[in-house]
């Protein structure tokens, strides 16, 4: 979805903490060189490189991402689906301005929202949707692993980690709409952050409002790297496994906060429950 209401008080409280001690977060996330790429500091991918990625347009004006788990289910972010009237869902996509021949144009029938979800907190914001047809499977179009239940627990610290979309590649003046997505699909190599400064970077807020739990994984924004606004609900890749999903950030992208995602080990098996998927 372009943009979560929610994120907007993480900026508020993250503006405060900055203004507070700009030199201490300069030294710790900020690399100001002016020859920096800003997907936000990542590049576009090869065509059809990551097959399983799905492109999510929500009641005709919302834009958002998903994984293809199954050749009948969808994953994605729950604050992607919470409001979900209609969903057109783009499978084979590499540039999604455009009608490409591997394309597969499909509706979604049913959504399946996490019952724990919390609109204030964003804990367990996950979601599966249910595709109107089951989709053949092609060079174009693949599932992707999930982790196996050996992995449940895993923290994945310092693993180096791929994060995809076609979400905006720089912060705007004004409020994103379907025209400011990246066309073609990006992504971003960014190492897994440790959850415990995480937490400190986003749980201290005015509001008392806990952003990040064990329930989540986070990636550094170093040099400027991470998600932002339409890269929601898109796949977290290890070794070609999905292990986590887009969930939340700033809505100041460049600002070099961390991205924060669902992690998939905490739901397995919600989501063997809810969907055709199998998990060793």
């Amino acid at each position: 979805m372009i943009q979560a209401s929610g994120l907007l008080i993480v900026l508020f409280v993250c503006s405060l903490s900055i203004a507070a001690d700009w030199e201490s977060f300069k030294e710790r996330y900020v690399d100001l060189s002016p020859t920096i790429p800003r997907i936000i500091g990542g590049e576009e991918a090869t065509p059809h490189e990551f097959p399983f990625q799905v492109a999510l347009v929500i009641n005709g004006n919302s834009f958002c991402g998903g994984s293809l788990i199954s050749s009948n289910y969808v994953l994605t972010a729950a604050h992607c689906a919470i409001a979900i009237t209609t969903v057109d869902v783009i499978l084979g996509a590499h540039n999604v301005t455009v009608a490409e021949d591997s394309q597969v144009y499909l509706t979604g029938t049913e959504v399946i929202l996490h019952e724990n979800y919390n609109l204030v907190t964003f804990q367990n914001d996950i979601a599966l949707i249910k595709l109107s047809e089951s989709v053949t499977l092609n060079d174009y179009i693949q599932t992707v692993p999930l982790p196996s239940r050996n992995d449940a627990n895993k923290t994945y610290d310092d693993e180096i980690v791929t994060s995809i979309g076609w979400g905006l590649t720089k912060d705007l003046d004004h409020t994103p709409t379907l025209r400011d997505i990246s066309p073609v699909l990006r992504y971003v190599e960014v190492e897994v952050h440790d959850l415990d400064d995480c937490r400190d970077y986003y749980n201290r807020n005015i509001y008392n409002i806990t952003y990040v739990t064990s329930l989540n994984i986070c990636t550094s924004g170093y040099r400027n790297k991470g998600t932002c606004s339409g890269d929601s609900g898109g796949p977290l890749i290890l070794n070609g496994v999905q292990i986590g999903l887009v969930s939340i950030g700033t809505t100041l992208c460049e600002l070099c906060s961390p991205s924060v995602f669902t992690d998939l080990g905490k739901h397995l098996d919600w989501i063997v429950e809810h969907s055709d998927v199998v998990i060793q």
